[in-house]
């Protein structure tokens, strides 16, 4: 029998000895402060790899941009897209644990990979000082809308 409950009481902290939560799977259990850490680190790099994914998917457009009706690109694009949709139903699942740490680390991985991401896509654009085909990405678009940075387009 398992005996980890699931935390339904609002969010809250699962440190203390007698609590306990399942992560993801049945037999996934954190019950100790070590396991607890680890799922605080590793909660931050998947969500920090759901970013990554995402950027990916802009560089596999970049790459065919002067062919992007091909088959590959669009099979690239699907896998890659899949899996990031994967990791994001995973993430919408350890915040329905409602555990205030795991929240935290996946929000701030959340953030801190749309930054370096960002961060890098913006650069890559400034060095090679040409813009991207126009789509409707968030990372494509997000630095072209003020008026400050109408001088690099």
């Amino acid at each position: 029998m398992d005996t980890c409950r699931v935390m339904q009481n609002g969010f809250q902290f699962a440190t203390g000895e007698d609590r306990c939560i399942t992560f993801l799977f049945h037999g996934w259990n954190v019950d100790s402060h070590a396991k607890y850490a680890a799922s605080i680190i590793g909660v931050f790099c998947v969500s920090f790899l759901n970013a990554g994914l995402g950027y990916i998917r802009h560089l596999i457009n970049d790459h065919y941009e002067n062919n992007p009706y091909s088959l590959s690109h669009h099979i690239y694009l699907a896998v890659v897209y899949g899996v990031q949709m994967v990791l994001a139903y995973w993430l919408m699942l350890l915040v329905m644990t409602y555990e205030s740490g795991i929240f935290m680390s996946l929000i701030f991985g959340l953030i801190i990979g749309y930054f370096v991401f960002g961060y890098i896509r913006a650069r890559n654009l400034l060095i090679n000082k040409t813009l991207m085909p126009t789509s409707y990405s968030t990372y494509d678009n997000q630095f072209n809308n003020t008026p400050c940075c109408q001088a690099f387009t």
